[in-house]
């Protein structure tokens, strides 16, 4: 058995990445789960030869489950992760990431925090070549700040009985019915943010104004579930058409309950950074609020109201 402490112990290096050496699979039980951990030991996850898989917490309730996929979109963009790896640093570590998991090196899985409470018991397995295999438990958590920042205690017994206890426990969670397979939503959007840059407006424009990097990061995206087939063709199109012809014509005509703001808000939201120009919007007068609340709930697009006798800037 072997005790190691952050207090006299570089957890990183004195524990995770030696023990990780020649190991060919790595069970974890974290409580979160964060790519920040690629930074104290990426090269040491990578050189694993089999499997890494990690369970761990989620916000997801029980009733999410089944639609598990809805609600990882949202817990993940209500993180704001393109805040949270806008260093370099970040971004490196998020490419890592998206690599290891389209790989199927490394498999996450998040397991509802009402089901057994926030996971308090951090722990792994990991066996070696020669089927030999150790198990640790303790206060850390599968995060850089816990190997480099923290004080954490760590527990390492390669008894049999303690491994096969460990990985039990670890079982346990990984079958258990409301654990749910990370979305193919989360694993693109890594990729997405690990190629992301920020672009200049004229930048934008010089490349005949793309579509796509304006829309994905508007709250319809973030907090939302997007725009549907029909409204992305007319909001395409109506812009096309604004740019080819340097002006659009159109009458949009759909039913109730379709989405008609939406699709004219967006599109009058790409002519106006397209041109530099301010647009005007004429709806009945019960609804002027409506729009403006709209705009920027779902478009992040501020706006004046007027009404012939008051101004109003939210």
């Amino acid at each position: 058995m072997n005790r190691y402490s952050s207090r006299t112990h570089k957890l990183g290096d004195q524990f995770l990445n030696t023990k990780l050496q020649g190991a060919v699979s790595y069970d974890r039980i974290a409580g979160y789960f964060c790519s920040s951990i690629l930074e104290v030991a990426g090269e040491a996850i990578e050189a694993v030869k089999g499997k890494i898989r990690v369970i761990c917490n989620s916000g997801l309730a029980k009733s999410d489950v089944a639609v598990a996929k809805l609600g990882q979109r949202q817990e993940w963009n209500n993180f704001k992760p393109e805040e949270v790896y806008a260093t370099a640093g970040a971004v490196a570590r998020l490419k890592k990431l998206y690599e290891l998991l389209v790989s199927g090196k490394l498999i996450v899985r998040v397991l509802p925090d009402e089901i057994y409470g926030l996971m308090h018991g951090k722990a792994g397995v990991i066996m070696y070549a020669d089927g030999g295999k150790t198990s640790f438990l303790g206060s850390i958590n599968e995060t850089k700040s816990a190997f480099t920042t923290n004080y954490e205690m760590v527990w390492e017994d390669d008894d049999p009985a303690s491994v096969a206890w460990v990985q039990a426990e670890f079982d346990a969670f990984w079958s258990d019915p409301y654990a749910v397979a990370l979305s193919d939503y989360v694993i693109k959007d890594v990729k997405r943010i690990s190629e992301r840059r920020s672009m200049p407006l004229k930048e934008w424009r010089e490349i005949d104004g793309d579509v796509a990097p304006v829309a994905v990061e508007e709250p319809i995206y973030r907090n939302e579930f997007g725009l549907w087939a029909h409204q992305k063709y007319f909001v395409s199109r109506a812009f096309n058409e604004h740019k080819q012809r340097g002006g659009a014509r159109l009458l949009l005509a759909d039913q109730v309950g379709l989405g008609k703001t939406v699709q004219l808000a967006m599109s009058a939201k790409l002519i106006a950074l397209y041109d530099a120009e301010p647009v005007l919007i004429i709806v009945p007068k019960t609804l002027l609020f409506q729009w403006q609340d709209e705009l920027k709930t779902l478009l992040n697009m501020p706006s004046a109201v007027w009404t012939g006798r008051l101004s109003n800037v939210p």
